[in-house]
């Protein structure tokens, strides 16, 4: 059944153009419906996007580490004494940090020169070991790294676990010598 709507002056609209202005009508609204749900999925999309690509790039980080932490496990193996892994570990870190904040940064070479005079005793032998350990640690790093890159932030940690490590084992009263 249609109903006409009352006019007070004036003809009476005609029922065609009454109902276009209700389909109008209609139409605006689902489209005020249907544009932010649209809107929403783009948006959710794009998150899932972002998240999917964060993950990749924290997998991608943590094998960096866990590579890095391997390679640094292996070089340990080969030295002769903790305190021979401590001086090469000292060298690998200061090539790494003169690389990412200038030649003037020797915050590492200063530490190794400490530790030698602590460790060493007067042994002449003992400092060239040393010293030799710290300059392949050094020469390593720098065959493996031309700038400073995540990378090098990668390796620099891994190196500075190390060395937390290899320092605790040295300060056991009871460790061998």
């Amino acid at each position: 059944m249609f109903v006409q709507p009352i006019m007070l002056n004036g003809p009476t609209p005609s029922p065609f153009i009454h109902v276009s202005t209700r389909l109008f009508i209609m139409f605006m609204l689902t489209l005020s419906f249907i544009a932010p749900i649209d809107a929403r999925a783009q948006n959710e999309a794009q998150r899932q996007e972002t998240r999917q690509s964060e993950a990749q790039s924290r997998r991608a980080a943590l094998k960096a580490k866990e590579d890095a932490e391997l390679r640094v496990e292996e070089d340990m193996v080969s030295m002769g004494s903790l305190v021979e892994a401590l001086s090469k570990n000292l060298g690998q870190l200061h090539y790494l940090r003169t690389l990412c904040f200038g030649k003037n940064d020797q915050k590492w070479r200063m530490r190794a020169g400490e530790m030698m005079d602590i460790e060493v005793g007067g042994d002449d032998e003992t400092r060239r070991k040393l010293v030799r350990a710290f300059n392949a640690g050094y020469y390593k790093e720098e065959s493996r790294h031309k700038q400073c890159s995540q990378s090098v932030s990668i390796d620099a940690a891994a190196l500075a676990e190390n060395g937390r490590s290899v320092a605790a084992m040295l300060g056991d009263p009871y460790r061998e010598r």
